[in-house]
């Protein structure tokens, strides 16, 4: 999961959500289906950039220090 493609999550939601709609669910469990998936995708972004943080950090850690200044 290195190459996350944004826009075919976008376009997999639209789709899921027009599929949703024609079948007749109603805006109200559409709303609720959205609060209760929004922890969890929070959950996902968050610790996907502090994941990725954590990489940026330790290529600067493993750079040799010069003790001659």
């Amino acid at each position: 999961m290195k190459n996350l493609h944004y826009g075919h999550c976008v376009i997999g939601v639209a789709l899921a959500v027009i599929v949703v709609i024609a079948l007749g669910v109603s805006a109200g469990s559409l709303g609720f289906l959205a609060v209760v998936l929004a922890c969890p995708l929070m959950m996902f972004v968050m610790m996907r950039t502090m994941m990725n943080d954590n990489k940026a950090g330790a290529a600067d850690r493993e750079q040799p220090v010069d003790q001659h200044r």
